[in-house]
């Protein structure tokens, strides 16, 4: 399921600033009882059923039926919300990344993470189903999800970037069957190229960039301390530092880290202890999560947070929030953020949230062939001839 980017201030003393939606749900999670699993690269595919048993009662026998909903597009004639196409007036986030860079003059902050909202109006042609398969074909990424959240609200995503993963490791140096707990923090970023040979200059400049590599640092540092309050002493490693990977229209540095927890915690110690992570808030954490408070125009919702899993064998794979549709009554919408530190450049750092939200909104608005998926043509419906009836073949 769905952990919203309000689950924090049930642990962080934060004032808050913003009007937010009274009917918010900030954490949404599943219990399937029937679940299709495709693997992808050994071409395979299998279902899964499951039954409960709880007291002695059970499941088994009862009807497996849910409701149906069907999406409703947005209606010019009577909107249920007022549409507006961006929560931020062009111009207003360079502003807001004035006022960071103040902040960090005087030792407040070190790094901030700020984000603003892009809308669509949504038509019957726009279906949530049909972006998803969009997002798949046009920007593929690790963490694919099309979630129906219920009461008109869906999430639509393609996120890049690990959160937490904790799986048990059967043979370690610390005890048999210990949780090794993972992320990948991601900052640093450039605009594709127009070919190979474009991408391989990019990457070279991101890699030089003192700006880039700083902020990677930083995240990285805050994550590795994240780590260090319930991990095993020398266990926090970083395994993988400013590797490349390439998106459809963005290039991005991340570092890769790992440690084993003590053997007190579990792996919902693991995702609670890097609530939320630091390249969608900033450094210090409290005081970078209220400066986004006060600085944002509307509240996050679902994004900055997570989606993933939580497994009855104590294991969790959880992706952050981001590159994310929000389809709620008729409307989508699409946040994206900026990572800030001293001495970012306000309108590149605007500019910056509209490259990335641009792929995303590509998806929403632009048709494709992908729409057509799973139409099978009258042509291809016809019956083929049998062009080798009555005839012999001979291999020499």
């Amino acid at each position: 399921g769905a952990f919203g980017y309000d689950l924090t201030f049930s642990f962080e003393p934060i004032d808050l600033k913003q009007e937010r939606d009274p009917n918010q749900r900030d954490l949404l999670l599943y219990l399937p009882d029937s679940v299709y699993v495709i693997d992808s690269d050994k071409r395979d595919a299998w279902h899964v059923q499951y039954d409960f048993c709880v007291n002695q009662v059970s499941t088994q026998g009862m009807p497996r039926v849910g409701s149906d909903d069907k999406f409703q597009h947005y209606d010019d004639k009577s909107p249920k919300v007022e549409y507006v196409e961006r929560d931020t007036p062009k111009g207003d986030f360079a502003l807001s990344v004035e006022k960071a860079k103040r902040e960090f003059a005087v030792g407040n902050l070190f790094e901030a993470v700020l984000s603003q909202t892009f809308r669509e109006k949504l038509s019957p042609e726009q279906p949530p189903s049909k972006i998803f398969r969009r997002l798949r074909k046009r920007n593929p990424a690790p963490y694919g999800f099309f979630i129906n959240l219920g009461d008109q609200e869906y999430l639509v995503g393609a996120s890049p970037e690990m959160f937490v993963r904790c799986e048990s490791i059967p043979e370690n140096d610390y005890r048999p069957g210990a949780l090794r707990v993972e992320t990948c923090p991601i900052s640093g970023t450039v605009a594709r190229g127009a070919d190979a040979l474009e991408d391989a200059l990019r990457i070279k400049s991101l890699m030089m960039n003192q700006k880039e590599e700083s902020e990677l640092t930083m995240c990285t540092d805050v994550d590795r301390n994240d780590k260090s309050r319930i991990c095993e002493p020398g266990s926090v490693q970083v395994i993988g530092r400013r590797q490349i990977e390439m998106y459809s229209r963005l290039i991005h540095t991340v570092d890769h880290v790992e440690g084993y927890l003590r053997e007190e915690f579990d792996a919902l110690d693991a995702f609670l202890c890097h609530t939320w992570a630091v390249t969608v808030t900033g450094a210090p954490k409290t005081w970078a999560i209220q400066f986004v408070e006060d600085m944002e125009r509307t509240p996050r919702c679902w994004y900055g947070g997570a989606v993933g899993l939580v497994g009855f064998d104590g294991s969790l794979n959880t992706g952050l929030t981001l590159r994310t549709v929000r389809v709620k009554d008729g409307i989508a919408e699409i946040r994206a953020g900026a990572t800030l530190l001293f001495d970012s450049n306000p309108p590149a750092e605007e500019l910056e949230t509209e490259l990335k939200a641009s792929a995303i909104i590509d998806a929403v608005v632009r048709k494709g062939s992908e729409d057509n998926a799973g139409v099978v043509s009258e042509e291809m419906q016809k019956v083929p001839d049998k062009v080798g009836l009555g005839k012999s073949t001979v291999l020499i």
